[in-house]
């Protein structure tokens, strides 16, 4: 997991050569429209966030995930997918399965614009959730596969 501030996003550097393209293409300042290239999928989605009591962790095997909140506010927690319990089946074709985590290791906070979050295969993360008001949110994910073959 990285959570970090846009700005900084130029300090990484990743092996993953489709990580690195998505990067390049958040610090460009790219992030406004959808598109899918040979390195990455971004989506633009919104939508109103709920009760984090109300969703699940989840958690993917075969892409990295890059959230940017780029209006409003989401609470997200992030853990380690060995923390993970009561999970679902896992679904290869949309690459995700679900679970709880009553572990206190891990990290919560608020994303919202300015800053991302990336969430590799061994982090599960809790997103689209709000603590006491919900917000209306407008996010990109990049979904960034890590198969180089």
């Amino acid at each position: 997991m990285i959570y970090d501030k846009i700005s900084n996003a130029g300090l990484y550097t990743f092996e993953n050569p489709r990580l690195q393209s998505a990067v390049e293409d958040m610090r460009m300042g790219l992030y406004v429209e959808a598109i899918e290239s040979k390195d990455f999928k971004k989506n633009i989605i919104s939508f109103t966030t709920k009760p984090k009591e109300e969703n699940r962790y989840e958690a993917h095997r075969k892409f990295i995930d890059i959230h940017i909140v780029t209006d409003g506010r989401e609470y997200v927690e992030v853990s380690n997918v060995e923390c993970l319990s009561n999970l679902t089946e896992y679904n290869p074709e949309s690459d995700i399965y679900f679970g709880d985590v009553t572990s206190d290791i891990k990290f919560k906070g608020y994303l919202e614009p300015g800053y991302f979050l990336i969430c590799f295969p061994e982090d599960t993360h809790l997103v689209g959730a709000h603590e006491k008001n919900e917000q209306v949110v407008k996010k990109v994910v990049y979904k960034i596969g890590i198969n180089l073959e």
